[in-house]
């Protein structure tokens, strides 16, 4: 019988700070009292990288497709505060599919009873990826996530990926998925009133829009999560309401992606009025809808 622990990914194009937001939502989930396991599905290894800090960590794919047989005990770290941190790592290129490999640990997790040694609350999954292929999108259709969070920022090349995975993942969901979107570096020029149009035209709840913060910079750059390196910083009780958030959060709604015409449409409209704006043609506000 599948276990109650609650499996959530995180899916964004390169670039977007996604892992960062993963692991100190790690974090507050683990200091609001619940077990927490991240799992990095990245060749670079650096999901987990603020967690564990200067820790090396043994990549599972590599074991797993030279001996097949392995316990995934041996690949699972814990950071400072106790968080459980596993990297999936690479495979050797042109011989198969990265992503499948989320849906072969996610059955070892299970076969290894390892979610009820560790007593299990959440997983959440960092996944690489700037395009929605099958491998990607197979623990969605095969009901391995419970929820989805697609993580973007107000460049148009993000917002273009956001809307490629909306599409992959409403074509496949086989079952009630809870879908939601994190904005990142939300005080750059237009990106809130460009994603909170966005949001609304396709039927897409936005749970939070994360400004660039110098803390959050300087703690990546020590290799350590926002609640070790700067525990005082503002963005701590954003990280907190934002994990609380995601707890509880239900999507009731319809989402609707754009068409990849209508998408082009309707950023070149956007990319119209900015330049406007810019230049002094035109004083606008740039948060009403289009």
């Amino acid at each position: 019988m599948k276990s109650t622990v609650e499996r959530i990914c995180f899916l964004g194009k390169g670039g977007t700070g996604k892992s960062v937001i993963v692991s100190n939502l790690s974090e507050a989930l683990n200091k609001k009292g619940y077990r927490v396991l991240q799992i990095g599905n990245d060749i670079s290894l650096c999901s987990t990288l603020v967690l564990r800090g200067d820790a090396e960590v043994t990549p599972v794919l590599p074991s797993y497709r030279a001996l097949y047989d392995i316990q995934l005990d041996d690949y699972i770290m814990k950071s400072k505060n106790g968080i459980l941190l596993m990297e999936l790592g690479s495979i050797e290129p042109g011989s198969g599919c990265l992503a499948r490999g989320i849906h072969h640990i996610d059955e070892l997790l299970e076969s290894q009873h390892i979610i009820e040694k560790y007593q299990l609350d959440y997983i959440l999954y960092d996944i690489a990826g700037e395009t929605p292929c099958t491998g990607f999108i197979l623990p969605i259709r095969d009901g391995v996530m419970n929820k989805c969070m697609i993580v973007t920022t107000g460049e148009f090349s993000s917002l273009s990926t956001a809307n490629n995975l909306l599409i992959g993942i409403t074509k496949c969901k086989s079952k009630k998925y809870d879908i939601g979107v994190i904005v990142n570096f939300s005080d750059e020029f237009q990106t809130k009133a460009l994603l909170s149009d966005y949001a609304g035209k396709v039927n897409v709840k936005v749970l939070a829009y994360l400004d660039t913060l110098v803390a959050i910079k300087n703690s990546y750059l020590q290799s350590m999560s926002l609640y070790e390196a700067n525990p005082k910083s503002v963005a701590i009780d954003t990280f907190n309401k934002l994990a609380e958030d995601i707890i509880h959060f239900v999507d009731s709604s319809q989402i609707q992606p754009f068409s990849q015409n209508d998408l082009l449409h309707w950023q070149k409209e956007w990319k119209r009025r900015a330049y406007q704006y810019n230049n002094g043609i035109i004083d606008v506000d740039l948060s009403q809808n289009i």
